[in-house]
């Protein structure tokens, strides 16, 4: 069953990764490699893609924050 750790940097899911069980040691190794901030182990259930984090809650992003980092681009009428 896919288990998944999602790395945080500056409060916002950077990515998820797919682990077959819990490794806080391969974890913290990502977190050193790829500068993120945090790891949290979410397991069936990762959050989207750039939700927010405030260290108990994911919350999903909003339209306008994705417009904002450039991941969508609004549609002009």
């Amino acid at each position: 069953m896919e288990q998944h750790y999602s790395f945080i940097k500056n409060g916002v899911v950077e990515n998820s990764f797919v682990f077959a069980s819990e490794d806080t040691e391969l974890a913290n190794r990502i977190v050193q490699e790829n500068n993120y901030d945090e790891a949290v182990w979410v397991g069936k259930n990762p959050p989207v893609r750039f939700s927010s984090y405030d260290g108990t809650t994911f919350t999903p992003p909003t339209i306008e924050y994705l417009i904002s980092i450039g991941v969508i681009t609004p549609v002009i009428e």
